[in-house]
Formats: structure tokens, C-alpha cells, sequence
């Protein structure tokens, strides 16, 4: 009886409140370190814009300290009204169709984990796939993690607006565009929506009755772990579906292991109908790596079956807000091929341990429906090697002197902090792979100790202070390792022996015995 008295009061609110819906479509929040424990916190909201529907200009967005702040709307013209002194419209990104950003600085007392969250009520009626959404709040939220281990960290950005429709039984893709400003690798993972528990109030839990999307029989929903493109093949039924996933930040510890460092939840709707549209296809694309200060210029394409189409091409991703110089891409919309050229001047303030993702999109201008492709180019900036090692013997040791790599810069971008210095008991050559980085334990060298820093560029190997053996053939290599963990390329290899300038003998054979006397024939060099 009171589960039906409840549902009764959220019915009825319910009609109250559809008078003047929110109509939240999607969104997300993001933090910036600035300084400290500060930090600028940004929350995007993607709402349907008209008259009868409820508009924000400012939201209370959570900090997960237990402080909270109303938040103004700082993008598009000013709002001539006095709801929010100071506040701006919001900017309309497609027709009926508004992107709002909201800002705020935080200062939190300390190193800890805390989630950044935001509620609005209420969604808009009818998703298929969230039972009474008219009385669920939109809900997102983020995990900031403060460390004072790992450093300070800025959250994933999102490049990409979740604009794109669905059509009934074609497959639909969406990409978030996603790149983070430190360099820490991401992943990415479905979540449920989260809203209320109507019976406990609880803010922030999966919304009860919520469901994946419908693929069909066979179909795939799914999002890619490592190029967070979503996938649904295909959708069964018109109307409109609530998603979300999770962005995950990695970054290794003192350890070496890789930790999550934070994450950013994208809550987003699509909103699928007939058509007879068919997407653009972009042609594949293989990664690539390279050495630092190479100048990257790659082309890709895309083509439609529907002749007349037009189709955009369009690319996103680190390498256009990474240090400078960023890179470029010119494309023209054209009907039936569509060309892009991408263009990247590196430089070794770009070297890192994580590959940099460009999102190239294509999206076609049908009138029914527009249907988009999406596809990944990672590019790897590597560090060059170290440069003209040398080895001398010198008594039991041997001294190895190299000069530093074009990379070697203190203050520019990831720099070096010191060299790692292998050796083999051969002189036999190694070829590493076109973007193998250091020394692999498949190389045959093995690890035998590192400099002091970034302008240590000398080595003395005395095995340990046990000394070094006569008449071996050892075999040094170098490779530079940057503060993110990132290796260079590695230097050429040098093989050396010890001097022969003490006799070695090699050979000692008892040729007789006797009571007074013997033979004994001893031979060295």
C-alpha cells in the first residue's frame, strides 16, 4: 500500500513537472588543477531548447567534501533577466539543441578521493529505458583522486558533443573524443544511468529498472575499452534511450603499477527513428610512432554510398591542445570521397609514455537522419637515442661515455632524469622493432644499473665491484628514461674486453709426477 501511495505522489508530481521539463539530454563533469589543492571544476549539460522547457542558469554542483556551490552558466550572450545576476544563455550547438557550461573553484582541505556530483530534476518522460523517467533526476558524476604521491591531475576532456542520432536497425556509434592533458592513459567502461531510489531517497544509485539498450538478437552494445568508440548494432525500437559510461585515468605509482587516478561519467540520450540513410565509411587507419621533431602529414579519407550526400570530415584529440606546436586539419565537405589531411610538427616536448589518440569523425548531411563514422589514429612521440656510446677498459672495469639525446632539455615538456645501461656477454647485434623503446628482456642485454640524473652521461661497469673477467666480449647499450616512465629509442651498441696487459693464463697441464720431481706445461697470453 505504500509503494503504490508513492507512486502515486511521484505520478502526480510528475504532471506538475512535465508542464515545464528540464529536458536534460546529456552531460559531464571535469576538473582542472590550478594550484594546490585547487581546482576549476566544469559541468556541460546538453538540454533541448523552446519556450516550455525549463532552463538553468545556474545548478548546484557537489564537491564530495560535504561543500556544495550554485554554479552560474558562463557560456553564449548575457541573460537579460534577474533569475541569475551575471549569468549567460547557454549556446545553441544544432537546431533545438543547447550546450550550457557551468564553473566553479573549489579549494579541498587535503589529499583523499572525492566524488564531484550534480542531480537536476527532472528527465524528460518517456525513455525507453528508464523506467518512469519523468520522475528520475539527471545525475552525474566524476572522481576527483588527490595524491600527494602521483601528483596533480587534470581530468579527461571530452572534445565530442553527444549530437549524434540513431537510425531504426542500423548500427550507431558514438565517440566521446577524449584526450588527457597529463598523458595518463585512459580506458573506458559502460556504466548504468544513476538517478533515485524512490523508497530510500538515495541520491546517485542505478536507477531501479534501468536496462542496457535492445541490440536484437546476436547485436552488440558495447564501448571499445582503449578508442572509447560506443557501438550499437542495432537499435529495435524508435524512441529515445539514456546511456553512459566512464572515463578512466591511469597513471603509474611509485611502484611502478598503473592506479586510477580519477574518472569522468558521460550521461548521454539517443534518440532513434526510421530512415533509410546509410552512415559514411572512413577507410582504415594504421598508428603510427615516431621520433621526436618528425614532421607527421596523413591523409585519410571517407566515402558514402548515397551519392549526393555530403559528407564533413573532422578530427579531434590531444595533439591539437598538446604543447606546442599542435597540429592541424584541413578538410572540404565533399559528395561521394571525402579527403582530410592532418598535420603534425613534433617536437620533444611531446614525448611521452602514452600514445597521443587523434578521433577522426565523418558525418553525412542526409535530411532524414545524419549518420557518422568514427575512427582512431594513435601516434607514439618517442625520444631519440642517446647518442655515439663508447666503451674503454680501464684495469677491471670498463667506462662507457655517451652524449646526451636532442631531447635532453631540463624544462622542456617530459624531460629525461637519467640513463639505463644494459650489457650482454656477445657481440652479437640487435635490431629492434620500428617502435620498440628501450631495451626489452628479449634484446639479450640485460639491466645493470643507471646515472645519477640528466647530465650523468658517463658509466663505469665493475660488475657490482666484483670486477670484470678477462678475455669476455661485453656488449653495452643505453636508453634514456623520461619522468612519465617513457623510454627513448636506444643508442648504438658498443662491445669491448678487458686489455690484455697482465699474463692470463689459459691452459695448465700436469704432464709427469715423480717423488722429487714433475712436469707441468703452462700456457697464457
Amino acid at each position: 500500500m505504500l509503494r503504490q501511495l508513492i507512486y502515486l505522489i511521484l505520478f502526480l508530481f510528475g504532471i506538475t513537472f512535465s508542464l515545464n521539463a528540464t529536458h536534460n539530454r546529456a552531460g559531464e563533469i571535469t576538473y582542472k588543477w590550478l594550484f594546490g589543492y585547487t581546482y576549476e571544476i566544469t559541468l556541460v549539460t546538453y538540454t533541448d531548447d523552446g519556450p516550455s522547457i525549463a532552463d538553468r542558469c545556474k545548478l548546484t554542483l557537489h564537491f564530495g567534501d560535504g561543500d556544495s556551490i550554485q554554479a552560474i552558466r558562463i557560456n553564449g550572450a548575457t541573460d537579460p533577466s534577474n533569475d541569475c545576476p551575471g549569468s549567460k544563455l547557454g549556446e545553441i550547438i544544432s537546431p533545438g539543441f543547447k550546450k550550457d557550461i557551468y564553473k566553479a573553484t573549489h579549494t579541498y582541505n587535503g589529499p583523499g578521493t572525492y566524488k564531484l556530483y550534480m542531480f537536476d530534476r527532472n528527465r524528460n518522460n518517456g525513455v525507453i529505458n528508464v523506467p518512469n523517467s519523468v520522475h528520475q533526476p539527471f545525475y552525474l558524476e566524476t572522481t576527483l583522486v588527490i595524491s600527494q604521491f602521483l601528483g596533480p591531475n587534470n581530468s579527461p576532456v571530452l572534445t565530442l558533443a553527444p549530437l549524434d542520432k540513431a537510425c531504426l536497425n542500423k548500427c550507431y556509434l558514438h565517440n566521446p573524443g577524449a584526450y588527457d592533458p597529463d598523458g595518463d592513459s585512459l580506458s573506458y567502461e559502460l556504466v548504468t544511468c544513476k538517478g533515485e531510489d524512490p523508497f530510500t531517497s538515495q541520491i546517485g544509485v542505478t536507477i531501479p529498472g534501468y536496462t542496457y539498450p535492445d541490440p536484437g538478437s546476436g547485436g552488440i552494445f558495447n564501448i571499445h575499452p582503449y578508442n572509447g568508440t560506443l557501438t550499437w548494432c542495432t537499435p529495435q525500437l524508435n524512441g529515445e534511450y539514456n546511456v553512459a559510461f566512464v572515463i578512466k585515468e591511469w597513471r603509474k605509482n611509485l611502484d611502478g603499477k598503473r592506479v586510477m587516478v580519477g574518472y569522468v561519467m558521460r550521461d548521454m540520450q539517443i534518440i532513434v527513428s526510421p530512415c533509410s540513410n546509410t552512415a559514411p565509411q572512413i577507410a582504415s587507419i594504421n598508428d603510427t610512432c615516431v621520433v621526436a621533431g618528425t614532421l607527421i602529414t596523413k591523409i585519410f579519407s571517407a566515402t558514402d554510398a548515397n551519392s549526393t550526400d555530403i559528407i564533413t570530415m573532422s578530427a579531434n584529440g590531444g595533439p591539437f591542445a598538446s604543447a606546442l606546436p599542435i597540429a592541424t586539419f584541413a578538410s572540404a565537405p565533399a559528395s561521394g570521397t571525402v579527403f582530410g589531411t592532418f598535420n603534425w610538427q613534433t617536437s620533444c616536448a611531446q614525448v611521452r609514455n602514452s600514445p597521443y589518440q587523434v578521433t577522426i569523425k565523418a558525418i553525412d548531411n542526409d535530411p532524414q537522419i545524419q549518420l557518422v563514422d568514427f575512427k582512431t589514429y594513435n601516434i607514439t612521440v618517442i625520444g631519440p637515442p642517446p647518442k655515439n656510446l663508447s666503451a674503454t677498459p680501464l684495469g677491471s672495469s670498463i667506462k662507457l661515455i655517451w652524449e646526451k639525446s636532442n631531447c635532453s632539455s631540463v624544462g622542456v615538456g617530459n624531460t629525461v632524469i637519467y640513463y639505463n645501461v644494459y650489457r650482454k656477454n656477445d657481440c652479437n647485434p640487435w635490431t629492434p622493432a620500428p617502435c620498440e623503446t628501450g631495451v626489452p628482456p628479449s634484446s639479450g642485454y640485460t639491466y645493470i644499473g643507471r646515472t645519477t640524473g640528466i647530465n650523468d652521461t658517463t658509466f663505469i661497469d665493475n660488475n657490482g665491484g666484483a670486477g670484470l673477467s678477462h678475455g669476455v666480449n661485453y656488449n653495452y647499450i643505453v636508453a634514456a628514461r623520461y619522468a612519465d616512465g617513457a623510454m627513448s629509442y636506444a643508442s648504438n651498441q658498443v662491445c669491448a674486453q678487458l686489455k690484455k696487459d697482465v699474463p692470463i693464463i689459459i691452459n695448465v697441464d700436469v704432464l709427469a709426477t715423480g717423488t722429487f720431481s714433475g712436469q707441468t706445461f703452462v700456457r697464457w697470453i
